[in-house]
């Protein structure tokens, strides 16, 4: 999905991607090493669950790396494992949810965008869409930033510049966009010298350094979930 919004406002790279046409098959490898705060290589427990009751991935974030024009045929786990039936690219995680499943604020906020992106062409469904999206920004009692995104919505319950306290309802899971199957698309970035990046809120957890926190546009990854409150990656 590409969210001109997005890169104007939150000035993060939210590019083109085919989010959902591979998530009616679930991610097996992000369990492969059983992630847990424990295990992650940055601990920050920041957000709630965007959604209630089970769900199942069917892309990760990628990074190795998340970004539309370097792909290298796999995404790289944030156990360090190499998947070639995900999203290449992929710069967030997708969430299988029913239609009209309701979305919740992760931490109190501002809505940075609320409303569809600018009609892009789809050539896995061979026409032009536009995906319902809203953007939130979360600032830490600390003065760190974060921006989520939440992506293929089928109805925006929030607006642009209102003020939203933790599970407000931001709006109901859908099809919206370049999407093959309903689902959530969620994407994390931290500001960083000014300008946003992305991130896994799940963080790291191989034992070799994350790619992507080593990368010139990338960021430390961290595990941003309170205790109980992370969507299970099944």
């Amino acid at each position: 999905m590409r969210a001109l919004a997005w890169v104007a406002i939150a000035g993060a790279a939210f590019v083109a991607c085919a989010c959902g046409f591979r998530s009616t098959v679930p991610s097996t490898v992000s369990v492969g090493c059983a992630p847990t705060e424990a295990t992650a290589n940055l601990y920050q427990p920041i957000f709630t669950r965007p959604f209630e009751g089970p769900s199942r991935v069917g892309n990760d974030f990628d990074h190795d790396l998340p970004l539309d024009n370097a792909a290298n045929g796999y995404v790289l786990t944030l156990c360090g494992d190499r998947d070639s039936k995900q999203t290449d690219g992929h710069i967030g995680y997708d969430y299988q949810l029913p239609e009209g499943t309701p979305l919740l604020a992760v931490a109190d906020g501002t809505v940075l965008f609320a409303g569809l992106e600018a009609p892009r062409a789809c050539p896995q469904l061979g026409r032009t869409v536009q995906a319902l999206l809203v953007a939130l920004v979360h600032v830490t009692s600390s003065g760190e930033e974060f921006a989520v995104i939440y992506g293929h919505l089928s109805r925006i319950d929030v607006s642009t510049g209102a003020n939203v306290t933790s599970r407000t309802q931001v709006g109901l899971s859908g099809n919206t966009g370049c999407s093959g199957t309903p689902h959530l698309h969620f994407g994390v970035s931290r500001k960083v010298s000014g300008e946003y990046r992305l991130l896994d809120p799940y963080g790291w957890h191989a034992s070799a350094v994350d790619p992507w926190e080593r990368h010139a546009v990338g960021t430390t990854s961290s595990w941003l979930w309170k205790p109980g409150e992370a969507p299970a990656l099944r």
